[in-house]
């Protein structure tokens, strides 16, 4: 039997998203904490698979109650709009993935609500879809 080389492990990996799957599976678990754990993790698969087959949202950590309240943290005056660089930051804080670089706003410094609600759930969908596209 041939030993796969350490190129080609990790190529593997990355084709199918493993390392994201561990990590979402992980994030699931720590945020969920179930009693039963790997009961909770054959389920959450099934739920990415079937979500996979029927085309519909993949299951994420923020809802959208979620993002509007760090919105909301980040416009605390309620003007309607963050900053670009508060946008930026919060994606990369909730672990946002292949989010718009220069979404609607940014030129204006001003990033409303809505674009930040797109942007966090869009891309947070795509993190969560941790599995080979077909």
């Amino acid at each position: 039997m041939d030993v796969p080389r350490a190129s080609e492990s990790k190529d593997y990996l990355q084709q199918h998203k493993i390392m994201e799957l561990f990590d979402n599976l992980t994030a699931q678990l720590v945020f969920n904490r179930p009693d039963n754990p790997k009961e909770f993790m054959a389920n959450y698969i099934q739920t990415l698979k079937e979500s996979r087959t029927a085309n519909m949202n993949f299951p994420c950590i923020f809802d959208e109650t979620n993002i509007g309240s760090v919105f909301g943290m980040l416009d605390p005056t309620k003007k309607g709009f963050i900053t670009f660089a508060q946008y930026k930051e919060a994606m990369v804080t909730m672990g946002c993935v292949g989010y718009d670089t220069s979404p609607p706003g940014a030129e204006q410094d001003c990033i409303s609500q809505d674009t930040f609600t797109r942007e966090v759930k869009d891309s947070l969908s795509r993190a969560s879809a941790t599995f080979q596209p077909q």
